[in-house]
């Protein structure tokens, strides 16, 4: 409910914002010389009219009543060198860096790209005006150069930049010197901190795993890293019903391996041994105890009695909540059994590997959950040495449990 409130309030402000401000500009008297119809009252059209007598229009209300592609074009535009003042130039920039940084972080579906091609284009027409008095060069072309340079020092595009900015110009001469701006652009931003996009995701908590993994992490092993993570905890194929409800509230785990005792033969000696049965999702979990998949002895369950409790609906749903599930006194001391509801085939790494490839695993692969097994495993020992998520694999989460590579990243 608050995410529409913040969006309704958004909205009115914008609202509100679009149609006050516009008064603060004084009306212009229209150019006789120009072909365009001056003024329009339409909601496409340059030279907007708004509160102003016939023959005028109003600058800054070209700039915000008009479609995101004609305010571009309106910057854009060559020999219009007094089309617009610098007051209404500064507040278009003010007002779309205010609400570009509202829009971006509520729950509609909105971008960045447009908002800063307008603001980048409005302080790059600012800089042509300061510049009219030492050179001959048009303002639409320090518009179109303003709008590459903040696009190229916040978001730290440089190929798809120049592509998209020669598909606005049109003009292939612009090319060379569009490319030298974005380049001093996200030299000059690299110097000073990550991308627009980067920030957001750590502001966010988003665990975003880079494309490639750092160079010291090829000298730590995913068994150490799982050594400085809490124990692992485990499910057993058949479980009672109060150890799950224990588990699911004393943990945020998405994901649980499943060991089961197991018979082996080595020779002549009968041995009991652990095994990895799979792994179990929370919401695999929850949704078990919804349905009250409960056995009153232990025992494995049928397949026909599985087949009538879930179907692949209940299984792929993600939003249960242990707090949701009510379970009564008498049915904590039944079973369930999971076996049918694992996955029996999860991704696992032995404990040896560096944690530069199991990265490289994780994000190509496109895992949730990865699982540490052991490279020899005794008898009785556990065959599940921890699990990896994508937060554990984040370069600032390993060097604050192993601050002493920090000095292998620096001398990289």
């Amino acid at each position: 409910m608050h995410k529409l409130f913040l969006s309704l309030s958004v909205s009115l402000f914008t609202s509100v914002c679009l149609y006050c401000l516009p008064f603060l500009a004084k009306c212009r008297a229209c150019n006789s010389s120009i072909t365009e119809d001056c003024p329009t009252n339409g909601r496409s059209g340059n030279f907007k009219q708004f509160n102003c007598p016939d023959g005028y229009y109003n600058d800054l209300a070209t700039l915000l009543l008009a479609t995101n592609d004609d305010a571009v074009r309106n910057i854009f535009s060559t020999n219009t060198a007094s089309e617009f003042t610098v007051t209404s130039l500064l507040i278009f920039v003010a007002l779309y860096c205010i609400l570009g940084l509202f829009t971006f972080g509520i729950a509609v579906p909105s971008g960045l790209f447009l908002p800063i091609i307008l603001m980048g284009s409005a302080y790059g027409r600012l800089l042509g005006m300061a510049m009219g008095c030492y050179t001959n060069i048009d303002q639409g072309l320090y518009a179109v150069l303003g709008a590459a340079s903040l696009m190229a020092g916040s978001m730290r595009m440089t190929v798809s930049l120049c592509v998209i900015f020669l598909e606005l110009t049109n003009n292939l001469l612009l090319l060379p010197m569009t490319m030298i701006v974005l380049l001093i652009a996200k030299t000059v931003g690299d110097n000073f901190n990550p991308s627009i996009y980067e920030i957001i995701l750590e502001l966010k908590g988003l665990p975003f795993l880079d494309a490639n993994p750092e160079p010291w992490m090829r000298n730590l092993t995913v068994g150490e890293l799982a050594d400085a993570k809490p124990p692992v905890v485990t499910l057993g194929g058949i479980e009672k019903v109060s150890r799950i409800v224990d588990v699911l509230k004393s943990t945020t785990h998405n994901g649980f391996p499943i060991v089961v005792e197991a018979v082996v033969l080595p020779g002549c000696v009968v041995a009991r041994a652990k095994e990895l049965h799979g792994l179990i999702l929370r919401a695999h979990l929850v949704q078990a105890l919804k349905k009250k998949w409960f056995l009153p002895e232990r025992r494995r369950g049928k397949d026909w009695e599985v087949r009538e409790k879930f179907n692949w609906v209940d299984l792929a749903e993600r939003e249960g909540k242990i707090e949701e599930v009510a379970v009564a006194c008498n049915e904590m001391e039944m079973y369930i059994d999971l076996h049918p509801l694992a996955n029996t085939n999860p991704y696992t790494v032995v404990e040896s590997m560096s944690v530069a490839k199991a990265m490289v695993l994780f994000r190509q692969v496109g895992l949730r959950h990865l699982l540490i097994v052991p490279k020899y495993q005794a008898a009785g020992a556990s065959p599940v040495l921890g699990i990896l998520t994508r937060q554990d694999l984040r370069a600032c989460n390993i060097l604050t449990a192993f601050p002493h590579l920090a000095n292998s990243k620096q001398n990289h």
